[in-house]
């Protein structure tokens, strides 16, 4: 996986785990926040919202369980490692047929023609059944409806996908480090596999185009939107997106001195209050999202540390012209 592994084989075979029901597995990896419990409305009729003598009477709430986001998240990178060959087989195989039917035409002929392979090839997915419409307003003060962006509907897509293939029996194989079950015909021949494979064999394609005719903007696969998505999880460390997408280029282009320079970052983010101040929220960004083995962070008092003043400085000049 191309991110440090959290959650797979994190279940030893020499455990009871096995020997529960599965009603107790569930229970357990709920104690272990792989799975989380929330609220949901009764399903029978008489879980409506009544109001009765100006008074409004929620509906019946039960408690469900299902898994944790990162979990179906990692889940679902694996499925995608191990299918990569398929997908970009097919990948091959149809950018070798669309380079030779526009091969000596020009830029906008050959966007026309990839313009009607994108239509077509979204419409064969299932995104009929996801109208996102939003209301906006010309300055004329004509209303108007518009579609929301075709990527983020494609998200949904993929959402749906990861739901359905991320059963019980799935994902506790995952935990458990089962690369039989995900060779097996059980998993690879199911419907839930073969309609996610043929999903993103599509959508690869789709992102492809996109990037190489700009239909419209990818809010959701181009490293800008992966980004973006990210930024959710750490809305309450960074000030802003900005902010963070500074700080994730600055780690990422860092070839020695990591853990000198990240102090001084750090110190620098601080100082211009563009960070919460706990250290503890920086240090699980850092080990998360670049697998720094980080314990702790180091801040110098003024004139204790020259070199490390000079970054600090020089780095707080580059922030203030991002955040001016």
């Amino acid at each position: 996986m191309h991110r440090k592994s959290k959650f797979w084989s994190c279940i030893k075979k020499n455990t009871d785990f096995y020997d529960l029901t599965r009603e107790q597995q569930i229970d357990a990896l709920i104690n272990g926040g792989v799975y989380v419990c929330y609220n949901s409305a009764s399903s029978s009729s008489s879980s409506k919202l009544i109001v009765k003598d100006n008074v409004l009477y929620l509906p019946d709430l039960s408690i469900k369980k299902k898994p944790s986001e990162d979990l179906l998240d990692e889940f679902y990178d694996y499925v995608l490692d191990i299918s990569q060959s398929d997908i970009d087989t097919h990948f091959y195989l149809f950018f070798k047929n669309f380079n030779d039917s526009v091969f000596g035409m020009e830029f906008l002929e050959q966007k026309k023609v990839a313009r009607e392979l994108f239509i077509e090839i979204y419409d064969s997915v299932d995104v009929k059944g996801i109208d996102f419409l939003k209301k906006e307003f010309s300055k004329n003060g004509i209303e108007n409806l518009k579609e929301y962006n075709r990527f983020l509907k494609l998200k949904s897509v993929r959402k749906a996908k990861c739901s359905a293939l991320a059963t019980d029996d799935s994902l506790i194989s995952f935990l458990g480090g089962n690369e039989a079950y995900f060779k097996s015909s059980e998993f690879l021949e199911h419907n839930n596999f073969l309609s996610m494979l043929d999903f993103e064999k599509q959508l690869k394609v789709l992102i492809s185009l996109n990037d190489r005719y700009q239909f419209t903007e990818d809010v959701v696969f181009s490293k800008l939107g992966k980004l973006k998505d990210r930024y959710k999880k750490y809305q309450n460390t960074f000030s802003s997106f900005d902010v963070f997408r500074f700080t994730n280029n600055f780690i990422e282009e860092l070839n020695e001195n990591k853990p000198s320079n990240i102090d001084s970052l750090h110190q620098a983010l601080l100082e211009l209050n563009l960070i919460q101040a706990k250290k503890e929220s920086f240090i699980n960004y850092l080990n998360t999202e670049h697998n720094t083995p980080t314990t702790k962070l180091r801040n110098y008092a003024r004139d204790v540390n020259r070199s490390h003043d000079f970054r600090v400085l020089k780095i707080k000049e580059q922030l203030k012209e991002l955040i001016s």
